[in-house]
């Protein structure tokens, strides 16, 4: 678990955070041996599985006429980047095969987590990564507050960057992708405070050292995300509240009202709180402004490269070097990223990973769906609210590719986990295991945080 904290230590933003990360995940596959491909898991396990074939074989060379067939333009990119690119014979379809290795590595990363995770959460174990969660976060968010006025340029004010023009917020080099992690986090811990109350019967009983050191730690998250100035985080976290609302009420009806409405007048106290709300909510009254390099523009030419890698795309992680030919604006801003998630994994993807990630994305919503109308025990707000995290992260990527950072990606993964996972079988279990949280069935463990 250090080591994997080490990559969100960083935001994924030094290449020398992911080899421990990946060497970590694939010590605990080792161990656990997940089980995938079971019964109730068994398209989502496939389709992912998909996914990563398809960005597999982008990177796979192919012969010249087969590739303009499935990549008409491909030739006419690489004939503007590169000088050598008609003395290659066959060429994958990746515009730049070593960026598409990379992203493909991160991706396996996130599916050997998820795959992990998942089983290791259906033997129990999720509260003590809830609480590892809220420490991170607890920690990174007062760092990135103390640190982002007096160091912009640097990581925790001491580490320099890539770019040393960049403003950095916490361990991320963008104030929206550090929007990203918390948009994940805070539902969580809230959902987990959520828990703890159902255990105990009520509030009062469920208030204690804990209980007020988690909600700390979602008020500090809450206060980095005003502070990063985001408004795609402060969206998403929008999002998040009504999704959560939404399966509050589906739990427990009109009587919900109450606690709804005294959460969202503690949220509406702390953002008030908060020196810097006011600059927030300026910042949504210039969401109009069409200045060179705003959203609506990198959007636009974006779908060109969509229309013309509409089947193989341009290669997991190529968007950058393939918008260098595309970007028709003044090259005063540069176009590293098409400022949503969708948009970007079209091009990058195209057909050959997009259909394939589409269907596990709408088999994962079923399977969450079905897990929260069948989960009666108190460990449903934890589901709840990793529910409504994912919500969240996918309201909050019509804007951003936060998700591409390796700590954003590494927590979504764990997420989907405590929101799909389901319980395990007996005769599957190891007999020294006892679930730490619940135990998939609706019973509740006795004691414990």
């Amino acid at each position: 678990m250090t080591v994997v904290w080490t990559l969100f230590a960083f935001g994924g933003a030094y290449s020398w955070t992911l080899p421990p990360a990946a060497l970590a995940i694939a010590v605990a596959a080792f161990l656990l041996r997940p089980r995938i491909f079971a019964p109730t898991s068994r398209w989502l396990d496939t389709l992912l599985l998909l996914c990563a074939a398809g960005a597999l074989v982008q990177v796979v060379p192919l012969p010249a006429n087969v590739r303009d067939w499935v990549s008409p333009q491909a030739s006419m990119v690489e004939n503007a980047l590169r000088l050598d690119a008609t003395a290659i014979r066959n060429r994958p379809l990746s515009l730049d095969p070593m960026l598409t290795l990379r992203a493909l590595a991160i991706t396996a990363m996130m599916i050997g987590a998820f795959w992990t995770a998942r089983d290791a959460f259906a033997r129990g174990g999720i509260r003590p990564v809830v609480r590892a969660v809220c420490w991170g976060g607890l920690v990174v968010s007062l760092l990135a507050i103390a640190t982002r006025h007096a160091s912009p340029r640097l990581l925790y004010g001491i580490w320099p960057t890539a770019n040393p023009k960049t403003s950095v917020y916490g361990p991320f080099v963008n104030r929206n992708h550090m929007g990203s992690w918390l948009v994940l986090a805070i539902p969580l811990a809230v959902g987990y405070l959520a828990a703890r109350v159902s255990r105990r019967g009520s509030v009062a009983a469920g208030v204690d050292a804990l209980s007020v050191w988690i909600g700390g730690a979602a008020c500090a998250m809450f206060a980095a995300l005003v502070v990063s100035l985001s408004r795609s985080a402060a969206i998403g976290v929008a999002a998040a509240a009504m999704v959560g609302g939404v399966i509050a009420m589906g739990r427990h009806g009109p009587k919900s009202r109450k606690w709804l409405l005294a959460a969202a007048a503690a949220a509406a106290v702390v953002f008030v709180s908060i020196p810097m709300s006011g600059q927030l909510v300026t910042r949504f009254d210039r969401l109009k402004e069409n200045a060179t390099g705003g959203r609506q523009q990198i959007w636009v030419e974006t779908l060109p490269i969509i229309h013309d890698f509409a089947l193989g795309g341009t290669g997991l992680g190529t968007y950058r070097m393939t918008m260098l030919v595309y970007q028709r604006t003044e090259r005063e801003i540069l176009f590293n990223q098409a400022h949503d998630e969708y948009l970007q994994l079209a091009a990058e993807g195209g057909l050959l990973v997009g259909v394939p990630l589409l269907l596990a994305a709408g088999v994962l919503i079923a399977g969450i769906a079905r897990r929260l109308r069948h989960d009666t025990s108190d460990g449903f707000w934890i589901r709840a609210g990793a529910a409504a995290s994912l919500a969240g992260i996918m309201t909050q990527s019509i804007w951003e590719t936060g998700l591409r950072m390796p700590a954003n990606g590494l927590l979504f993964a764990i997420v989907c986990a405590i929101a799909v996972h389901g319980p395990q079988a007996a005769s599957a279990r190891p007999a020294h295991t006892t679930p730490d949280s619940w135990n998939g069935r609706g019973g509740k463990r006795a004691g414990g945080r």
